[in-house]
């Protein structure tokens, strides 16, 4: 249970939406067209990224830092440098994982939560959900974001996620935040900084050694 709490570390995020003055996209169809276009643009992403942890039980944000890494079709690594190194990668269809030195390597098909994780982190990630029937969307906009809310169709994952919020910047179309929201009011907040589009990662990225 230890890792799949662990893994559960960005899959905790609440709806608010309602609280930042969005309001409804006039044609979901154009920008769903948009987004589309963009993802299938985009094969690789390197970025910093910004954790922003709220647990009702906690009156502070609990924040952390790092690195992600992103290869199409399903290669992700997550590299915790702040407050401590952690690492999670997720690749060939094992969840790697790098306690400061501690290595763990599980087969995602072996457990129908790792799956369905691995499946909504790549998912809101690349953007690449338009035409996706695991998902029921709704499209919104405020002055800076448009904003793709996906709710889960499938009742085993309904119960662990009530819905994924996906914030497009409006120039471009691309993921600048991500919160995965479960039912509960504990959330968490994913910032992309500095973020690098089709490059070429080394062989050995989405290894650990």
């Amino acid at each position: 249970m230890r890792i799949v709490n662990i893994l559960f570390f960005m899959l905790l995020a609440v709806s608010c939406f309602s609280q930042e003055s969005f309001s409804l996209v006039e044609n979901p169809d154009i920008l769903s067209q948009e987004i589309k276009s963009q993802s299938d643009k985009t094969f690789s992403i390197r970025s910093d990224f910004e954790q922003r942890k709220h647990l009702s039980m906690l009156e502070e944000t609990l924040i952390s830092n790092g690195s992600f890494a992103y290869k199409k079709e399903n290669d992700v690594k997550w590299q915790y440098s702040y407050p401590f190194n952690y690492t999670i990668v997720i690749s060939n269809g094992k969840f790697l994982i790098d306690n400061e030195g501690k290595s763990s390597e599980f087969d995602i098909n072996s457990n129908e939560m790792f799956k369905q994780i691995n499946k909504m982190i790549v998912t809101a990630i690349s953007g690449d959900f338009i035409g996706n029937d695991d998902f029921e969307v709704s499209f919104y906009k405020n002055e800076k974001y448009y904003l793709a809310e996906l709710r889960p169709k499938d009742i085993f994952v309904e119960d662990m996620l009530k819905s994924i919020n996906i914030y497009f910047s409006k120039d471009k179309f691309i993921v600048e935040k991500v919160k995965f929201v479960e039912p509960g009011d504990d959330f968490t907040l994913i910032i992309f900084k500095n973020r690098e589009q089709n490059i070429k990662f080394s062989d050995n990225e989405f290894n650990i050694n």
